[in-house]
């Protein structure tokens, strides 16, 4: 009887009558118009064929003895129900090594190397290397009897990745803004942020933008908006920084060109950033004026610490005991690097430490504001004679930096003392202090 099977059609189904259970449409290898199949039961065999959706008996053969555990193959007026084809079910080793199963459905291929896809703990990769062989047979087999019992793999369906267009400008600086704010900035520049993002909002509902689109938002509608902020040019370009910040991602996300980079406002002039003169005697001044100005002030010069910043939150533990140095975490500092800070011997005079977690300031663990030694820096000022108009806190910084330099000759230690990242900020504080960094034995000579 296979005998006559396999050499009538290559197609004939032939693998699968194996056990007395009933063998429905589902356990066909394929179904094609016009494909053959064979019916059976204990008494006649039957070779169908199928066209045009209608079964027909192609051929009967009646025999006397056959075996009465053979299968009888249903069929019916029904032959969507042969559309669940499978074949080429088989185990396969790739390459690397891995080792699973293969078969076609549908004309697609599927390959599985775990038993997780039929609810099966099967792992022949994972297993010790004599079971491995066993478990892709078990696999196999557990395989093989889901698709007898009607199970198919599932179809991923991919979501179309709609590619985006454009959006709308007030809906773009919200989002920015909104994502901005999560990321840790300081409270400054969140301050200017926010600053930025009020003055926008304000500009888009006046001049009636709000369905603005981002590729929309031109030059010409950049300056008016610049315009509209501040007549100053400095103020113009803070501004101008801030929303091409803001909006960078967005216009790299929509492929488009970022307009800010296209305006080009015309710079200020640089204002030489002059040191302290007397410095000792603004020492003994802010000494009797105000203890905690006078302690910030010692520190950011002997020690180039930032006063607002790294300064005004240095707890007592931060010291080490004989108030020698002090350690700052990469939290603590703006370059992010862990520093340890000597301090000179004029500055530790002034300090007396106390409970580690209080800070040194407030003798407690609450911390002054952000504009409290801005505050205490400005009464100073206007009081007295020894301060220049163009001296800042930060100036007993810039001071302290020129005098590390003329000591050591050496930018490297400059940049190393000042906590900044690169080279280039350290070269660009002593270009803006005016440091003479040239003598006359350094220039050409007529030989």
């Amino acid at each position: 009887m296979f005998a006559f099977a396999k050499n009538f059609k290559k197609n004939l189904l032939q693998n699968y009558i194996k056990s007395p259970k009933l063998l429905t449409a589902k356990y066909l290898s394929t179904v094609k118009p016009s494909a053959y199949y064979i019916a059976i039961n204990s008494t006649k065999l039957s070779v169908l064929k199928i066209r045009e959706n209608r079964v027909i008996i192609y051929k009967n053969f009646i025999g006397e003895n056959l075996e009465k555990r053979v299968l009888f193959l249903r069929v019916s007026q029904k032959c969507h129900n042969m559309s669940y084809e499978f074949k080429n079910l088989k185990k396969v080793k790739l390459v690397n090594g891995r080792v699973g199963i293969s078969f076609f459905y549908d004309n697609k291929r599927y390959r599985y190397f775990n038993g997780k896809a039929i609810d099966a703990n099967f792992q022949p990769n994972t297993c010790k290397e004599n079971l491995k062989d066993k478990q892709l047979e078990l696999m196999l087999q557990a395989f093989s009897e889901k698709l007898e019992k009607g199970w198919r793999p599932k179809k991923e369906i991919k979501p179309k990745m709609i590619k985006p267009i454009d959006i709308n400008l007030y809906e773009a600086i919200t989002l920015a803004f909104e994502q901005k704010k999560k990321m840790e900035y300081s409270l400054r520049y969140k301050k200017d942020l926010t600053s930025a993002y009020n003055k926008i909002i304000e500009y888009l509902i006046l001049k009636d933008y709000k369905r603005l689109l981002l590729s929309e938002f031109d030059v010409s509608i950049i300056k008016d908006l610049l315009n509209h902020i501040s007549s100053s040019k400095r103020v113009q370009l803070n501004y101008k920084q801030n929303y091409s910040s803001l909006l960078t991602e967005y216009f790299e996300k929509y492929k488009l060109t970022n307009p800010f980079r296209l305006i080009k406002l015309v710079k200020q002039e640089e204002v030489l950033h002059k040191p302290i003169k007397d410095i000792k005697l603004v020492f003994e001044e802010l000494r009797v004026t105000n203890t905690n100005l006078h302690i910030c002030c010692l520190l950011a010069y002997g020690c180039l610490l930032r006063p607002h910043r790294e300064i005004r939150n240095l707890k007592w533990g931060d010291f080490n005991d004989d108030c020698s140095f002090i350690s700052l975490s990469g939290a603590q500092n703006k370059g992010k690097k862990n520093r340890i800070v000597p301090i000179p011997k004029f500055v530790q005079q002034h300090l007396k430490k106390r409970n580690e977690e209080h800070n040194i300031f407030t003798d407690s663990l609450q911390v002054y504001n952000e504009d409290y030694f801005k505050t205490l820096w400005g009464r100073y000022k206007k009081e007295s004679a020894l301060i220049k108009e163009h001296n800042t806190l930060y100036s007993f910084r810039h001071t302290g930096a020129i005098n590390v330099y003329e000591k050591t000759g050496s930018l490297s230690k400059l940049q190393q003392v000042m906590g900044h990242r690169n080279l280039n900020t350290s070269l660009t504080y002593l270009r803006g202090l005016g440091v003479k960094q040239l003598t006359v034995e350094d220039m050409p000579e007529l030989m």
